[in-house]
């Protein structure tokens, strides 16, 4: 019974693995962190952004300018100010107990697949020869609770980007086997039919990069039930691809979002 128990797990991460593949090169992860955050001190930042979470890399010099990056807390928006390296903020306001958000809303970018395979920041029509094109509209949120806060008011409230998970239970009341359910809103609205992905710091060690340890697809109110495996810091991601409406100067609009939170 062990050794079946065991053979069925391979076979499990097996295929998430190779479902993960399917997604196209050029998607990114991002996702918003805070650097031990205490009360009396300044919230620092981070927002990942690349292939290989949790590592942090630089924010491409092109797609800076898309990046809006704001946190917010009890009492509304926070301004952060962007430092060196260029993925990392801060706020000029120091931090109290509670549970605050970090939020990156980048504007919609072009990418357009050119003949040689490679990508610019343009539209088809404006690409000769390009084989493929998508506008994309990302945007990640990072539950940051400080002094061990759970107060639920900000982690659960819809922030109003084009697409958005959100947690309907502070993430740090869940323990590793409990649940937690995550609904998806497109446009305010809950999303059905969206596949929802999440890995926690240190799963792709074991299978890959791209490798997944949960993976679910929303129902009719756009929810789903999330169970973590393990305790540490969860990326949990969904995406929704539309036609582009502009027939020949693009083929899709795809939009992406994650939630990045501890689970102690």
């Amino acid at each position: 019974m062990r050794t079946l128990k065991i053979a069925s797990m391979i076979l499990t991460l097996t295929a998430l693995a190779a479902f993960a593949l399917a997604p196209a090169a050029l998607a990114h992860d991002m996702w918003g962190a805070a650097d031990n955050p205490t009360v009396g001190q300044p919230l620092k930042a981070t927002i990942g952004y690349g292939h290989h979470y949790p590592k942090l890399e630089d924010i491409p010099a092109e797609e800076v300018p898309f990046f809006q990056v704001y946190a917010v807390g009890p009492d509304g928006k926070i301004d952060l100010t962007q430092g060196s390296p260029n993925y990392s903020y801060a706020s000029k306001d120091n931090l109290a107990k509670a549970t605050y958000l970090v939020i990156a809303d980048v504007k919609p970018i072009y990418w357009s697949r050119t003949t040689g395979g490679e990508w610019n920041m343009k539209r088809k029509d404006e690409t000769p020869g390009a084989t493929e094109c998508g506008l994309y509209i990302e945007g990640a949120k990072g539950i940051i609770p400080v002094d061990g806060d759970t107060t639920a008011t900000v982690a659960t409230k819809a922030q109003g980007l084009p697409i958005e998970i959100v947690p309907l239970a502070h993430p740090g009341t869940v323990k590793p086997g409990q649940k937690l359910v995550l609904q998806v809103l497109y446009q305010g609205k809950p999303l059905p039919g969206a596949e929802v992905k999440g890995r926690y710091d240190g799963f792709a060690s074991l299978v890959s990069d791209t490798a997944q340890a949960y993976m679910d697809t929303t129902d009719q109110d756009g929810k789903v039930t999330f169970v973590p495996l393990a305790a540490g810091e969860w990326i949990v991601t969904a995406r929704n691809k539309t036609a582009y409406e502009g027939p020949g100067t693009c083929d899709n609009t795809d939009y992406g979002t994650s939630l990045h939170f501890a689970i102690k």
